[in-house]
């Protein structure tokens, strides 16, 4: 088995990668836009199927991509006491920029719903399940839509077409938040994945996400 994964072609590798990581959530995000329903609010049940899914999934690639010769020092420099204040200033950013968008389109007369009605949260979730949820999604996507992805790409194509397929497949798996997650999710992973592909840090992006994660769990529905 070892020799068979180490005489996969990089294409291969790129493919496995991918759909091992993010076919579930676009199908089941793509279904959510197929046939709609009323928001579900997210539970504790929901976040420990995220991470039943997430944990599993990191620990096959995890074994996957190092007999492939990877490892976290190929997707960027270890973290930093820099990478915390970095993912905060980036996570404030980020919200403002929502906002600002959000503000743009009420101006142009189109009608979004709030945002703990387009994506409700139950209010008796603990905060262990919120933090553990927010910090594993937060470094699976992260680590695989910038790290992995973008690090793969510009080896044999361009860094736009890295930037471009990265947020198309954050945006893909985030479709079932309506239009409330294209406005904010598409300029989000178009940012993320230019500061990856611009700076090659990973971390702070990270702690961006998790912050973002754990201030969506925390509005009340």
């Amino acid at each position: 088995m070892d020799r068979w994964i180490k005489s996969l072609s990089a294409r291969s590798e790129f493919v496995f990668v991918l759909v091992l990581a993010f076919a579930w959530p676009v199908l089941g995000s793509l279904t959510a836009v197929a046939y709609p329903q009323p928001p579900t609010p997210i539970d504790g049940a929901g976040l420990a199927s995220i991470l039943s899914l997430e944990i599993p999934v990191l620990a096959v690639l995890a074994v996957f991509l190092s007999l492939r010769g990877w490892n976290l020092a190929r997707l960027g420099p270890a973290p930093t006491k820099t990478d915390l204040p970095l993912g905060l200033a980036l996570a404030v950013l980020t919200a403002m920029l929502f906002w600002l968008l959000q503000a743009l389109a009420l101006a142009f007369g189109l009608s979004l719903p709030p945002v703990d009605e387009a994506v409700p949260v139950a209010s008796d979730i603990g905060w262990p399940m919120r933090l553990a949820a927010s910090v594993v999604n937060g470094f699976y996507e992260e680590a695989l839509v910038c790290g992995y992805l973008i690090t793969a790409m510009r080896e044999r194509r361009s860094t736009w077409t890295a930037i471009h397929l990265s947020t198309a497949i954050r945006t893909a798996y985030h479709l079932y938040q309506g239009s409330v997650g294209v406005i904010s999710i598409v300029p989000m992973g178009l940012l993320y994945a230019w500061l990856y592909a611009r700076t090659g840090r990973l971390w702070p992006l990270v702690v961006a996400h998790i912050v973002l994660d754990v201030w969506a769990l925390s509005l009340p529905s």
